[in-house]
């Protein structure tokens, strides 16, 4: 199959969710069909092509449209189409998703994320939407925790437009890929016979392998973009509600922050016990050397990456249920959950307290995950969706 794959930015290198799965995805569907790349590109941005040419049959870049943000948002406000929906548009990238599709003679064309399906797509050609999060749920939920301001006004504004596009978008689409079958059962809601595949967030298992070592005790960790509202808010969960519980307990702990941009919110826990790190080149090392995996989010949509990453990586974790949605664990034997301050902070404790606990927790974690998440895994799951379509 010729394939091309429609994406808001270059996923190299693959440092944060949305890129790893798209260049995960990509790189496995590479081994046995021609794959090419049309992508935004941020003058100055991180994003780098060359990763991708090294399997990639060809790669095609159109600049990201610039403007002003607020006031793009604001204009949202008052106009027919949600703000994501024209941010991702522009008559560039129509015309070099045209040729691609001529040139290449594309026979299927994957839709990363739904904000881009906003193009007019060739006839003839089937249409792949792959919903990394359903996106008007995602907005819904992110206002429904803000009180009473304009953040949250603005949220639910934007939610019921983009829910709108977002429905009609993957109806006219031949596929639609979830990451969880709850996103599926969500969309299913609103299109009944929709066409779905559940291709789950996974993790390249042997490059997360941990080496053999100490960890430091008392450490946990936490691996997220900071800047991204639900990561920011768990982080906030965390420190105002759970902290002080573990320390009754556990004087001595300490909690890592890792993740690129954290906002002044963040910036202000930094003490001698907490550190917040910042962006990092390589995450592994955090996890490596620390004493549990922490995900204490309220919000958001699709598979979480840093559940099975951290698995991968031999730490034990404690997650909220939500933070551990569209991942099959069992309490108390992949991981630990908790919803309430005190469960969760009681998950902490016990994996410190008992090294047989967080043993147990390690070994049953990496078996499941390399059944079930490794991206070969995953991989191989999607080639028989696309291949089924196109026949």
């Amino acid at each position: 199959m010729n394939i091309l794959f429609l994406c808001p930015y270059i996923p190299y290198p693959p440092g944060f969710g949305g890129a790893v799965r798209i260049y995960h995805l990509m790189r496995q569907l590479a081994h046995n069909h021609s794959v090419t790349l049309l992508s935004y590109y941020a003058e100055g941005g991180k994003g780098d092509v060359s990763g991708m040419e090294e399997f990639c049959a060809h790669t095609v870049l159109v600049e990201m449209p610039s403007g002003n943000k607020r006031v793009e948002q604001l204009k949202s406000l008052f106009g027919r189409r949600s703000y994501q929906w024209n941010a991702n548009y522009c008559d560039e990238m129509q015309a070099a998703l045209d040729k691609c599709v001529a040139d290449f003679a594309i026979d299927v064309i994957v839709v990363e994320f739904s904000q881009m399906a906003c193009f007019t797509f060739p006839a003839g050609v089937p249409v792949v939407i792959d919903e990394h999060n359903v996106e008007y749920d995602l907005l819904r939920r992110m206002a429904l925790r803000d009180g009473l301001s304009l953040r949250k006004v603005y949220n639910l504004i934007e939610a019921s437009k983009f829910q709108r596009e977002e429905v009609a978008a993957v109806r006219d689409s031949a596929l639609t890929l979830v990451t969880s079958t709850r996103d599926e059962a969500l969309l299913k809601e609103s299109v009944a016979d929709l066409r779905t595949a559940v291709i789950t967030n996974g993790v390249d298992v042997a490059h997360f392998k941990r080496p053999d070592g100490p960890r430091k005790p008392d450490t946990a960790v936490f691996v997220g973009a900071t800047h991204y509202f639900p990561n920011e808010e768990g982080i906030h969960f965390f420190m105002r509600d759970m902290i002080g519980l573990i320390r009754q307990e556990r004087p001595d702990f300490r909690f890592v922050i890792v993740g690129g941009k954290p906002p002044p919110s963040i910036l202000e826990y930094q003490s001698d016990s907490v550190i917040v790190t910042g962006y990092v080149d390589d995450v592994r090392p955090y996890m490596w050397e620390s004493s549990v995996f922490v995900v204490p989010l309220r919000m958001g949509g699709g598979t979480r990456f840093k559940i099975v990453e951290a698995l991968a990586a031999g730490i034990p974790v404690v997650s909220t249920r939500l933070g551990a949605e569209g991942i099959p664990v069992t309490h108390g034997r992949e991981v630990m959950l908790g919803d309430t301050p005190a469960d969760f902070a009681r998950g902490v404790v016990d994996i410190l307290a008992s090294p047989e606990k967080a043993e147990s927790l390690i070994r049953t974690g990496l078996t499941f995950v390399k059944e079930y998440f490794d991206w070969s895994v995953i991989g191989g799951n999607l080639e028989k969706a696309l291949a089924a379509l196109v026949r």
